[in-house]
């Protein structure tokens, strides 16, 4: 790119989930670093804004609520009433550049820069290399076995950035982070708290409530190690936001007694504060198991049985075992390999920092 000193107003956008935006944040910072004096906006949506809310990189975080979290036909008017807003006000802030922070052409990007009046646009091209009115500046899909972080620092060569990318970034509200640990230490003293995520998106990524019950058991002889077990809230037959209610009721009813604590989060920053009120965590491939990396946590990650999951979405730079079965279901990971997973966690929770070893 061709004067990029005189660039002054950068707005990046990364509008997709939780673990996306999470692994964007080593970019965010990396620009921070090489404009220190410029003015630094984000565009993310509304379900992942809480992810960026106390980064210190940025300057000013704008978002918007996608149609499709919305219900109804008076809630979809109202987000395009306050999209309409929303655009009206990046054009007042007269971007230099726009920066697509995907791997991989991001055709709804492009279209909210073009909207926000970004004078340049830099991003991937599509795969076949046509040309696309209003991406100015672009790089060539070459992200193959690279992990999501390093896709995304591919766009930073373009800008003369590069340092290699950082670990994950993620602020959590100290107010309530504060209750969080108050209410797990009114449960126990001196005690470790790994965070169990149960739920995830995708079928193929959930662990069956029958071996969660079965892990707390087998672990229940660890000294001084508790359980907080956190769940996408919601029925599992919303229509809109289908969650685990029931799968964490039941589980919280069937290990009683076995220092187990119940943390509803009905919002992303109630989650973020939890997670950082914990030791480590334990879940599947997803949002959660990102953010617990950008809290620096030590964790146990349950993968499908996939190499290009493996090899582009584990926890970046934090210390972890990554656990996936002979078949492609998480389900089928045994118990015993995610107890023996997390007994090494928690006897290696002194281990150095820097070390990043993947089991």
């Amino acid at each position: 790119m061709n004067n990029i000193h005189q660039i002054r107003r950068i707005l990046v956008i990364r509008r997709d989930n939780i673990g996306d935006l999470v692994c964007t944040t080593p970019f965010i910072h990396s620009i921070r670093q090489h404009f220190p004096d410029a003015e630094l906006s984000t565009l993310v949506n509304s379900y992942n804004r809480a992810t960026l809310d106390k980064n210190p990189d940025i300057d000013y975080l704008f978002s918007y609520e996608k149609l499709k979290h919305s219900s109804g036909a008076v809630e979809k008017l109202s987000a395009v009433s306050n999209r309409i807003a929303l655009i009206a006000k990046m054009r007042r802030c007269r971007f230099d550049l726009a920066v697509l922070a995907k791997p991989g052409f991001d055709p709804h990007g492009l279209r909210m820069a073009r909207l926000a009046g970004a004078e340049r646009v830099l991003g991937f091209a599509p795969k076949h290399g046509e040309h696309c009115r209003g991406l100015t500046d672009s790089l060539v899909d070459d992200c193959s076995g690279l992990h999501e972080v390093e896709a995304i620092a591919l766009i930073g060569k373009k800008l003369g950035i590069t340092t290699a990318p950082g670990r994950l970034r993620v602020f959590p509200d100290v107010r309530l982070s504060s209750l969080a640990r108050q209410k797990l230490e009114s449960e126990g003293k001196n005690t470790r708290w790994i965070a169990l995520h149960i739920s995830a998106r995708e079928a193929t990524r959930r662990w069956p409530l029958e071996k969660f019950i079965s892990l707390i058991e087998r672990l229940s002889s660890i000294p001084n190690l508790g359980f907080a077990v956190f769940w996408s809230p919601g029925s599992v037959d919303s229509p809109t936001h289908p969650g685990d209610d029931e799968k964490a009721a039941a589980l919280l009813q069937r290990t009683a007694g076995k220092r187990v604590v119940a943390m509803p989060t009905s919002k992303l920053e109630d989650l973020i504060a939890g997670v950082a009120a914990c030791d480590f965590f334990l879940g599947a491939d997803g949002g959660a198991m990102h953010v617990a990396a950008g809290l620096e946590r030590p964790i146990v990650a349950l993968f499908e049985n996939s190499t290009s999951k493996r090899t582009h979405w584990y926890p970046w730079q934090v210390r972890h075992i990554l656990l996936q079965p002979q078949t492609f279901a998480v389900e089928d990971i045994e118990v015993e390999a995610v107890a023996q997973a997390v007994d090494e966690i928690v006897g290696d929770s002194g281990r150095t920092k820097g070390q990043f070893p993947v089991a």
